[in-house]
């Protein structure tokens, strides 16, 4: 196995474990013990993970520049997504005003509202979940304007932040591209995160979803610190940043 080949391993290896020892690189890569501890060296002078006493763990705030466009979102971790959104269904209540943003997760939650017969007056920035609801008679629906991102499909900016402050709702349910013990929630775009800080400010109740996917990561832009949200619905109950998530802030973990 070529260096190259071999320290990309290694980084599969702990997206899906998170945290492996040197003997067990050892084995995995074939390689001897001084080796697998230079490319741990090196890995770790790259930003790409920590180095434990005998092995190595993810990188606990791995900072990203870029998002992937929605068409490519929309296919990962999908399953997750639809249980999460299932729970986030259950805490809307018949007459509730909420406010919905351009997430996956949220996408998944207006497909649940679509075939459910709840009275609700939905806000929302994004194309899709418009699409998505206009045709259920039972939701009064108020589409944001403003400029259109053509990675999310939403609508962001000063017209949409604007009218947004104008507006109180009950919940807000808000999407996340990362999620950071120190740097809170946090997305690529300075005009999406003005646009979801606006919308939780609006909210009794401020709720985020994230999939375990979102963990650990730190965008540019972050919309809400920990303490700002009331809630945060995830798949991975067994993160130690979730665990840490629960003691140290204010906050409630589904």
């Amino acid at each position: 196995m070529l260096v190259a080949q071999r320290r990309n391993y290694i980084l599969d290896l702990l997206k899906t474990n998170r945290s492996i020892s040197v003997s067990e690189l050892c084995i995995a890569c074939e390689a001897s013990e001084a080796t697998i501890r230079r490319d741990l060296a090196w890995l770790e002078a790259s930003g790409k993970l920590e180095r434990t006493h005998g092995g190595a763990v993810t990188n606990s705030s791995e900072r990203v520049f870029e998002e992937d466009v929605l068409t490519l979102r929309e296919g990962k971790a999908l399953h997750e997504k639809q249980i999460i959104a299932k729970k986030a269904f259950d805490l809307i209540e018949d007459f509730d005003s909420i406010v919905l943003d351009a997430g996956t997760s949220t996408f998944e939650l207006a497909r649940l509202i679509g075939q459910s017969d709840l009275h609700l007056t939905i806000i929302t920035n994004s194309m899709i979940v418009f699409k998505e609801l206009a045709n259920n008679p039972n939701v009064e629906l108020i589409i944001l304007g403003g400029k259109v991102r053509k990675n999310t499909l939403a609508s962001v900016g000063s017209v949409a932040v604007e009218l947004m402050q104008r507006l109180f709702v009950d919940k807000a349910f808000v999407g996340t591209n990362g999620v950071g013990l120190l740097e809170g929630f946090t997305t690529s775009d300075m005009d999406e995160a003005s646009i979801k800080r606006a919308m939780l400010i609006s909210a009794k109740q401020r709720i985020v979803l994230a999939d375990h996917s979102k963990f650990n990561k730190v965008y540019m832009n972050q919309f809400a610190s920990i303490s700002m949200v009331d809630l945060l619905i995830t798949d991975d109950l067994d993160q130690s940043l979730t665990q840490e998530l629960i003691e140290h802030y204010d906050i409630k973990v589904i």
